[in-house]
């Protein structure tokens, strides 16, 4: 059998080791963090773009705002006419419930109509009686 002398063996310990060596270096830099470099540039042109934007933007926003509240003024108008349309409604409502409880406090009860009637057969025998004293007295009445 071949056997490696120990100078040989000493080279292959020793390459041995490089390649470690190497192994271990290619994993740091596969490992290594990549530094991000922050570039701030901004051009003259994206500059004037952005603040054309934001005019733009300003003005479609007080637009959007302003045709909001004439809407919403609008409305509160609206609302307020049907509401004052209501109170007058309800006004006159009031007004003949008044009347119509004037009325009721006016019309006669059904104690107050059997009180009449007593009064009727009361008086109905009052006229009876002195309309036959009249006839015992000879006086006639015109008919």
């Amino acid at each position: 059998m071949n056997q490696p002398t120990r100078e040989e063996f000493e080279e292959l310990k020793e390459e041995q080791k490089q390649l470690r060596e190497e192994v271990r270096r290619l994993k740091e830099r596969q490992t290594e963090e990549i530094k991000a470099v922050r570039v701030e540039v901004a051009s003259e042109d994206v500059i004037r773009r952005l603040d054309s934007l934001k005019q733009d933007l300003t003005q479609e926003l007080h637009t959007v705002s302003n045709t909001w509240l004439e809407t919403l003024q609008e409305h509160y108008t609206e609302h307020t006419e049907a509401i004052s349309d209501v109170k007058t409604v309800q006004s006159g409502h009031s007004k003949f419930f008044e009347e119509h409880g004037k009325r009721l406090a006016a019309t006669a009860t059904k104690d107050d109509l059997t009180a009449m009637q007593g009064q009727i057969k009361q008086d109905t025998g009052t006229i009876a009686g002195l309309m036959h004293s009249n006839q015992e007295r000879g006086i006639r009445l015109v008919e």
